[in-house]
């Protein structure tokens, strides 16, 4: 091995050393970077469960002690004696099990007769349906709430969950690439088998839909659940409030000062059905994302 051989070797062994340094160094800042976002997102959530457990003075106290001593329930205790919260949560749980059991079948069906049927002026009314996207709630938030008033359902739990009965332009938009991913063997085999339309739909092309129906399902419930303007719009009696409108009750139920303990335990038990959700489908959730393409 001649000296040209030799240092063509260790100049090849410097590069690979130094990208190897620099792929750990990028490593360490990238993570780094997101242990710090980690941290700035945690702290206000670790702070809501430590305040949910303490007194007022507590929670008033300098220098603040995340770790609440003593750990009280009078907070908890308080919500339900004073306030209507287990109705809130009535409400909430009939609306998002109307708007996430209608959002998920109508979506689908619109889906399927998008992707697999063919009509006249079936692109158009698909582009038309994806436009309808880019309306910002506040332009239409005024007809919609005359509309409910001329159906007579203002200020009941039907005006918060009607306008969701058939389905969301995205969530069409998010099967319709998914029916376009599955082959149309599938459907030609059933309708050879005897099936219908729907039955095809229904037999055949459903159930391969799961990823992306727990996707929907999660990103409804998430909608649904924290929605506060429509509520805000459509609701006046406290008795049919949503958890959401029974937060905003707080600021005013205690005189001039804010009661933070019973405030953050409320809000504590309603972020709870949230990260449950999320947690219990995490899994199905980035599947869903990661298996619904863009064909099409």
């Amino acid at each position: 091995m001649n000296n040209t051989t030799i240092v063509r070797t260790s100049l090849h062994k410097g590069l690979r050393m130094g990208r190897r340094a620099q792929t750990r160094i990028a490593n360490l800042l990238t993570y780094f970077l997101l242990g710090v976002g980690m941290l700035f997102t945690l702290i206000p959530f670790a702070w809501l469960l430590s305040s949910a457990f303490k007194t007022q003075e507590k929670i008033m106290a300098f220098p603040p002690q995340f770790i609440p001593s003593p750990i009280t329930l009078e907070n908890f205790k308080y919500i339900f004696e004073k306030t209507h919260f287990e109705v809130f949560f009535y409400n909430s749980f009939t609306v998002t099990a109307v708007s996430l059991t209608s959002q998920l079948f109508f979506s689908s069906l619109a889906a399927y007769g998008f992707a697999r049927l063919r009509f006249a002026g079936r692109n158009q009314l698909f582009m038309i349906l994806l436009g309808t996207m880019m309306i910002p709630f506040q332009a239409y938030m005024i007809p919609r709430f005359m509309i409910m008033r001329v159906l007579g359902v203002l200020d009941t739990l039907a005006a918060v969950f009607l306008p969701y009965l058939f389905g969301g332009a995205f969530y069409i938009f998010l099967l319709r690439q998914y029916y376009l991913s599955l082959p149309r063997e599938l459907d030609e085999a059933a309708i050879m088998d005897g099936c219908n339309f729907f039955q095809v739909f229904w037999h055949i092309l459903l159930p391969l839909t799961k990823p992306a129906l727990y996707t929907i399902a999660v990103l409804e419930f998430l909608a649904s659940w924290n929605s506060f303007l429509e509520p805000l719009i459509y609701l006046n009696t406290q008795s049919k409030f949503t958890v959401a409108l029974g937060l905003s009750l707080f600021r005013y139920s205690f005189g001039s000062r804010i009661e933070w303990g019973p405030l953050m335990a409320a809000t504590l038990l309603v972020a709870l059905p949230c990260l449950i959700v999320c947690f219990a489908a995490q899994k199905e959730l980035i599947g869903g994302i990661a298996t619904t393409g863009i064909k099409g």
